[in-house]
């Protein structure tokens, strides 16, 4: 204070929020003796400005949040202060924009942060939140607050395949333990919930359980091969291999496996058992020596259990010693023998063929069939025919036979029904008829008067029939009304 003057001037700090007010005591003294003095007080008021910020201070409950939380639940309580007064004391909050979460206002200063949507953690693990208070002053200040909050995993997500379908292709005698592919799932989940073991999908192959041909390493998902496959028993083998989490309850899914069994040629052709009669697995044949060129002698037959090429047979006539002539050929793919000329005199009577027949694998594999072709004369050739063919087994010349038989057997009872059916019909129409029908009637007297120089019939009344068609009298006959004449009766005793 100015002691001469009386000015009262600030020479401190000032703080609304430490004293609102100050009481200040002046004492006024005169210069006369004795001095003189007044009283009084001053109070100062200090006006509030916007000089304090507000202050956040935040209380977790929920964290971390589980991803199948429901919305609402309460995540932090959030309580503001701000030490001005008035407008400059109003705080409000805010959250970063853009997020499945918002503030609430539960009463005067507080707020608690909650779930506002749906949480999936395979899509956002965690969030970074800003919480920020600002108050009602000018200039306005604000204070902020970060919340972690951070997404629990729960299993709601099964092991998933690339694709729902591999084709593999394995080679048949493959050795036993080979390892022929390897099945993968990702499991979108984290730590157990994650962790992925494989096992076979269990079932019947044939008469054979699946896992006695294959097995599946539970953790690395390799497949392999317990035994060598063979493709004349196996052609396809389809399975599916299951993958499941560990999560608590687990999730599994399926994936299927075509394992094609790739052809070996490890089957030699095999010449079908010779028709009944053959010796030694030979087969004789009888050709007359009049026969001409083209005549098939006999056919070779044989089955490769390959498939695709390596099943593809051809036939080849073995040559003989050199300088004889052979009037024979095989079709290359037919197996047929038949004759290249017409045989002759000069030709032996007797001829051993050995038919090559071999298949087009890699590396080919062969059989060997015997023909034995005897050349006769045609008069000592047997009337039925002697050709056979390799391969040609007993129970089908049995099953010829008895379609002969069966054949014979419906023409004989074919032949009996239409006979009786004719005789039928003969003895129907030769029957003798019954009243009405055409045949033999009693005849019936017809007398005949004569009366002056005509006569007429007494009979009244004639009955005409037809087949057997109902008794008709349509023709009647009818004598006039005339007397009787004197020699009437006796013309009938004459009669």
């Amino acid at each position: 204070m100015d002691p001469v003057s009386g000015a009262i001037t600030v020479i401190g700090h000032m703080d609304f929020e430490e004293s609102r007010a100050h009481k200040i005591p002046v004492e006024a003294v005169d210069k006369g003796f004795p001095p003189l003095a007044g009283h009084c007080t001053v109070l100062v008021e200090v006006v509030d400005v916007n000089d304090n910020a507000p202050q956040l201070t935040l209380t977790s409950l929920s964290l971390p949040i589980s991803e199948d939380a429901q919305p609402g639940t309460v995540i932090t309580l959030i309580s503001v202060f701000d030490q001005d007064f008035g407008v400059n004391g109003q705080v409000t909050c805010s959250l970063t924009p853009h997020v499945p979460f918002k503030l609430v206002s539960t009463f005067k200063n507080y707020y608690s942060l909650v779930l506002d949507s749906a949480l999936d953690r395979e899509s956002v693990s965690a969030y970074e939140l800003v919480v920020t208070a600002r108050d009602g002053g000018s200039p306005s200040l604000w204070a902020t607050a970060s919340v972690s909050v951070e997404v629990a995993d729960v299993n709601d997500n099964a092991p998933t395949f690339a694709q729902p379908e591999y084709t593999v292709f394995v080679k048949e005698n493959n050795p036993p333990g080979c390892h022929i592919f390897t099945v993968s799932a990702q499991d979108a989940d984290a730590q157990e919930n994650a962790l992925v073991s494989y096992s076979l999908v269990e079932r019947r192959v044939g008469d054979r359980a699946l896992s006695s041909y294959v097995s599946v390493h539970a953790e690395s998902g390799k497949v392999y091969a317990l035994q060598p496959l063979d493709h004349e028993e196996l052609e396809l083998l389809q399975f599916q291999v299951s993958a499941r989490d560990a999560g608590v309850p687990p999730l599994s899914s399926n994936v299927t496996l075509q394992v094609f069994v790739l052809d070996e040629n490890d089957n030699a052709p095999a010449l079908l058992a010779p028709r009944v009669g053959g010796t030694g697995g030979a087969v004789s044949e009888l050709v007359p020596r009049s026969v001409g060129t083209g005549h098939v002698v006999a056919k070779v037959r044989a089955v490769d259990a390959d498939s695709g090429y390596n099943a593809w047979l051809s036939f080849e006539l073995q040559p003989v010693a050199a300088g004889t002539r052979i009037p024979f050929r095989v079709g290359l793919y037919t197996g047929e023998i038949s004759t290249t000329r017409a045989l002759d005199e000069t030709d032996a009577p007797r001829h051993h063929l050995l038919v090559l027949v071999k298949d087009h694998g890699e590396p080919s594999l062969t059989a060997t069939a015997t023909v034995l072709v005897s050349l006769v004369e045609s008069g000592q050739a047997p009337k039925a025919s002697s050709r056979a063919s390799v391969g040609v087994a007993g129970p089908e010349t049995t099953l010829v036979d008895v379609n002969v038989y069966l054949i014979i057997a419906i023409c004989a009872v074919s032949s009996l029904l239409v006979l009786t059916l004719l005789l039928y019909t003969a003895l129907r129409c030769s029957a003798p008829s019954s009243e009405g029908a055409c045949g033999l009637v009693k005849p019936t007297l017809v007398c005949s008067s004569a009366v002056g120089s005509w006569s007429f019939s007494q009979q009244r009344r004639q009955r005409v029939c037809s087949g057997e068609a109902p008794h008709k009298t349509d023709l009647m006959a009818f004598s006039p009304s005339l007397p009787q004449g004197p020699s009437s009766t006796d013309n009938v005793s004459h009669k």
